[in-house]
Formats: structure tokens, sequence, C-alpha cells
């Protein structure tokens, strides 16, 4: 008889770690697949293209503080001209005009080094959240990647994908998508911004 229980023990535990490897088996087939993270930027270093030109006090340029010392909104975007650089369709890379404008970027990023910025990628509506997520997340890494090579601390800079969410213009026109395929440096940590 005894044989018979001890049996039974063996043979409800075999059961019991049977139902539990069933149970796990679907509880992983019920979790959601990872999402893959996009691939790094790739950046084409142009041969005999000039480093980052250093800031000259003696030069004719907008002044980086002109309030007494304090960053502002209003000094950012009177020395980098603006804030919004655009990229083409499905593209991540950054055009010559973006460049200039992220040189500018950079260039007052350096002179005021207490001021975080938080990168934002966007992107049109022609194509599928998930793609233009992914896009927005390229366009934005491309524009750190620019930044950090230019002297701004990476640990200064975070970045934002929101692809097709926020757009800046609602025609779907081409006229409208063009203002939508863009990057925007949005400053953390000054006076009047967002996030303080």
């Amino acid at each position: 008889m005894s044989h018979r229980k001890s049996m039974t023990g063996v043979s409800c535990l075999r059961l019991l770690q049977g139902a539990a490897i069933a149970l796990f088996g679907l509880l992983a087939s019920c979790q959601r697949p990872t999402q893959r993270l996009p691939p790094a930027p790739i950046f084409e270093m142009r041969e005999g293209e000039a480093p980052a030109a250093v800031h000259d006090e003696n030069a004719l340029t907008p002044l980086l503080r002109d309030n007494g010392g304090t960053a502002s909104i209003a000094d950012f975007e009177r020395f980098a001209g603006i804030r919004r650089i655009y990229f083409e369709r499905n593209r991540a890379d950054l055009t010559d005009e973006a460049r200039g404008t992220l040189d500018r970027q950079a260039e007052w990023l350096r002179q005021h080094p207490d001021v975080r910025a938080s990168l934002h990628g966007h992107a049109d509506a022609l194509g599928t959240r998930e793609y233009q997520i992914a896009l927005g997340e390229k366009r934005a890494a491309a524009m750190k990647f620019y930044l950090t090579a230019h002297g701004v601390s990476a640990e200064r800079l975070s970045i934002t994908s929101f692809g097709k969410q926020r757009p800046a213009a609602l025609g779907l026109d081409d006229a409208s998508q063009k203002l939508n395929r863009r990057g925007e440096t949005v400053l953390i940590g000054v006076p009047g911004a967002s996030g303080n």
C-alpha cells in the first residue's frame, strides 16, 4: 500500500510539473513581441569638411548672452535663427541647411552648459504609425549625434519621437507634409521653457 501511495505522489508531482510547464508556455505565447530598435543612424563624413568653427570674440555675430548673462529661449532663437530643421521624405539624414542650423544651436548650447535640450523627431502622415515613430526617432538621433559631434555633451540631450502625432500642418498636400517632416530643439531649464 505504501508503494502505491508513493507512486501516486510521484505521478501527481509529474502531472503538476507538466501543468506548470504548459502554463508557462501559454503565458510566454501571450506576451507581446518585443519591438526591435531602429538601427543607429549612418552619417557620411565628407572629405575635406572643415571642423566646426571656433567662436571668435572679434567676429560680428549675434550676442550669445544679451540679457545679463541668463540664457533664454529668445536668445537661443535669435542666435540659432530657428529651432526647427526639416528632412526629406522617408529620410533621417541631415541636409546642408539643417547642418547650418544645428551648427548655430551647438555653438549656443556650448556657451550655455547649464541648459539641456529635448530633441523631437516628427514625421509626415504618409505611412503607418509604427514606421513614422521609428523614423521620428532616427531623425532625433541624427540631431543628437550631430550636436554631440560638435561639442554638446550627450547627457544634456534627450530624444523623443512623436512620429505623425503632432503635425505642424494638417493638410495632406505636399507643402503641408514637408512642414511635418521636421526635428525640433526644445530647451529645458531656461526661463519660459516648459519642463522647468
